[in-house]
């Protein structure tokens, strides 16, 4: 499936919305970036070259993470874009470089650089120099950027916005997979999808703050000494479960719903959308999500405080859980994704469940979005109608493996 171009990036129009518009900047750009690659990166194990990423920021107000290149010198990104509009003339970039070591809590620090006139960017002959702490050049680094004025429409959004590609991260964790044995393969995934023009449809004003008359909440987010201790194993825990590493993650481009339900939903093993429970979370800048289990640990790994980093304000949060459109006797049809508002955490307000569908559809056109209010008696018959498929399913599967351990001659006999 081909991506879209630039100027369709740039010149794509604001959805219809019923949120208020923003008052229009005295000077406003529109940025493509593309991150190309790097040179003569310094290894900073014995063993071995680096595994590196960077961390792009604009003034301080939208921050970009690349993909981890593994054991080389010379990384090259082939699709690391990053589109941000309704940003000043007077805007800077800011591109840090780490290796990525998965078995060290903090990523060792390779060098940085600064693009000071990013509206009017020039590329330097040999590409940029990494300077290290002690301000010598630890390789280079190769990007492009086009601008262009931001159209009335852009001028619309809030200041640097980001709006696109959208992107998706999973991580797999074995430790958690082994201990609540939730598949087979022993994997335990956690999602994050950066979403575009996330403030436009959920303005930081909105933010939903922790639900304070939730006792659960009071005891995480609380200002007693006592709330400390929960708050710090959170984000830890949230590190472990999100954290990107050489391994055990995988990424990729978003173009619309069949990449999302490809991509995203569809099981790696089985090639099928697996019906389940999500526990998702949608904070600043992106879309986290995973599986809702009867096994305890697998609750708590799925936690909205947990999946928010402990953070007091989020976006959005609920569940949701996946079904076919036309029922459940039609499972090889259309699905659709039913999304509520469900979480004791933060308690979010269901007026704003429209705002959260037209971003699923802007963000992934062609999705099948059903909204409803936790209180809704419909998303409770939904699940269980879900529940009741998915154990028809494993029974069907359970009588199809034994009959394919007997030989036929014992298949016969038990047929007579």
């Amino acid at each position: 499936m081909s991506s879209p171009s630039i100027s369709d990036g740039l010149k794509s129009k604001i959805p219809e919305t019923t949120l208020l518009v923003h008052s229009q900047p005295v000077d406003a750009y529109d940025v493509v970036i593309r991150f190309i690659s790097a040179e003569n990166v310094p290894k900073t194990d014995i063993v071995g070259h680096s595994d590196p990423y960077f961390i792009a920021k604009i003034d301080d107000n939208i921050t970009h993470t690349s993909a981890v290149v593994e054991n080389t010198a010379t990384p090259k990104w082939d699709d690391e874009e990053w589109i941000v509009r309704n940003i000043p003339l007077d805007a800077k970039l800011f591109v840090s470089v780490y290796d990525k070591d998965d078995d060290q809590p903090l990523d060792d620090y390779i060098g940085q650089f600064e693009v000071i006139n990013l509206i009017n960017y020039h590329a330097p002959d040999g590409g940029h120099d990494i300077l290290g702490l002690s301000g010598h050049k630890h390789g280079s680094f190769h990007l492009s950027i086009q601008s262009m004025r931001s159209s009335e429409e852009s001028q619309q959004l809030p200041r640097y916005t980001f709006d696109g590609p959208c992107r998706y991260f999973r991580h797999d964790s074995l430790s958690v997979g082994r201990l609540t044995m939730f598949h087979a393969d022993c994997i335990y995934s956690t999602w994050k999808i950066s979403m575009r023009r996330l403030s436009f449809f959920f303005p930081p004003y909105q933010r939903q703050h922790w639900n304070t008359k939730y006792k659960l909440a009071r005891a995480i987010f609380g200002k007693c000494p006592l709330s400390i201790a929960p708050r710090t194993t959170l984000k830890i825990a949230h590190k472990a479960l999100y954290g990107r590493t050489v391994k055990h993650s995988e990424n990729g481009r978003l173009n619309d719903a069949n990449d999302l339900w490809k991509y995203v939903f569809t099981d790696k093993f089985t090639k099928k959308i697996e019906p389940c429970v999500y526990t998702y979370v949608i904070d600043d800048h992106a879309w986290r999500f995973s599986e809702v289990g009867s096994r305890l640990l697998t609750d708590i790994a799925s936690k909205h405080a947990l999946l928010a980093n402990g953070c007091e304000y989020v976006r959005y949060a609920g569940e949701f859980h996946l079904r076919p459109k036309h029922g459940w006797d039609k499972i090889d049809d259309e699905w659709e994704l039913v999304i509520d508002n469900g979480s004791g955490t933060y308690a979010p307000n269901p007026d704003l469940l429209k705002n959260l569908k037209e971003l699923l559809v802007f963000n992934f056109p062609g999705l099948n979005v059903v909204t409803y209010d936790q209180e809704d008696p419909k998303l409770k018959e939904s699940k269980d109608q879900m529940k009741v498929a998915t154990e028809e399913n494993k029974h069907k599967t359970i009588v199809i493996d034994e009959l394919a351990k007997l030989s036929p001659l014992s298949i016969s006999s038990n047929i007579q």
